[in-house]
């Protein structure tokens, strides 16, 4: 039997000890809002490379054999050689279609100095012509022991050939100062847009709320400088700009990754976001940042797992 120090210098470094200990198991231990029905998802073990069109797919050449997979050494279909080739010759702003389940989970940093302040994690998951989006994301680590928010967005909606089509957002904030919740809702029947206080406003064709429009960018064509896309917060409506850059490799947990790069179009001294969509993950988001009006990067998500199923 180990008996305790009595000492005061025992008793300062048992304590010490034990907090070292406590903080170890909040910085690293692992987060999991999964509800226990969940859906579990298998991790990736190939990456979502745009699908081949029927037309454009070029013959099985004889002989070839199975490509392996670049991540565990699996074999892959067939026609990952060619979607791999196409991958790298095709447009950054084909149309990709959505796994019907995706789990993407990233890691949050304040500011540029790289401390991770918590966790976001996004589900989509699609049946038939509909699909629910959820977001939740919680404070980590140290800034856990200051202060310990929890934010829950969730879109649900159809689905069809134009992308998604919300229904119904909503948003609660869960804090120590209590609750707080928003919903809009889309009537597209007749063109309005309703919030939670009673305001109501016109409802264009193609609007997302900012939870969705992050998906909805692998199902829009694209082309030029910089496109338009009406997005609702849960309280207002806004006609983003949107930016299209180049294609660059980006640093994630992950390792390297290529990346098309957009950005809110806005005035000076305005704040926006940037917005990275993997280009060998059919142009879902890796990375994105908030900007404010001083051209200061207030939050930063970043890509550490995908995981992903088109069954």
């Amino acid at each position: 039997m180990k008996v305790l120090p009595h000492t005061t210098t025992g008793r300062l470094t048992l304590a010490f000890t034990v907090s070292l200990l406590v903080h170890a198991i909040i910085l690293y231990a692992p987060m999991d809002d999964s509800p226990p029905d969940r859906l579990m998802l298998p991790p990736l073990t190939a990456r979502l490379e745009p699908l081949p069109k029927p037309m454009e797919q070029p013959p099985e050449k004889p002989g070839s054999g199975n490509p392996v997979s670049p991540d565990d050494g699996a074999s892959v279909d067939p026609n990952a050689e060619a979607m791999d080739k196409m991958a790298k010759t095709e447009q950054p702003t084909a149309i990709r279609p959505l796994p019907k389940h995706i789990r993407l989970t990233f890691a949050v940093y304040k500011g540029t100095d790289g401390f991770k302040s918590g966790e976001l994690r996004h589900q989509l998951d699609i049946h038939m012509d509909r699909y629910t989006l959820k977001a939740v994301k919680k404070t980590a680590g140290l800034t856990s022991l200051v202060k310990s928010d929890k934010l829950i967005q969730t879109s649900r909606g159809k689905i069809g050939k134009h992308g998604l089509q919300p229904a119904t957002f909503d948003i609660e904030i869960i804090s120590a100062a209590g609750k707080y919740k928003l919903k809009a809702s889309f009537d597209w029947a007749a063109r309005k847009l309703h919030f939670a206080d009673g305001d109501e406003t016109a409802l264009p064709e193609g609007t997302q709320d900012i939870l969705s429009f992050m998906y909805q960018f692998s199902q829009l064509p694209m082309h030029g400088e910089f496109f338009r896309l009406p997005v609702t917060d849960g309280e207002q409506f806004e006609e983003y700009e949107i930016e299209i850059g180049g294609v660059e490799d980006i640093t994630t947990p992950m390792g390297k990754l290529r990346a098309l790069r957009l950005r809110k179009m806005h005035s000076r001294h305005d704040a926006y976001f940037e917005m990275w969509l993997g280009q060998e993950y059919r142009l879902l988001p890796v990375k994105f940042r908030q900007v404010d009006s001083s051209d200061n990067v207030t939050e930063e998500f970043v890509i550490s797992d995908i995981r992903a199923s088109d069954e």
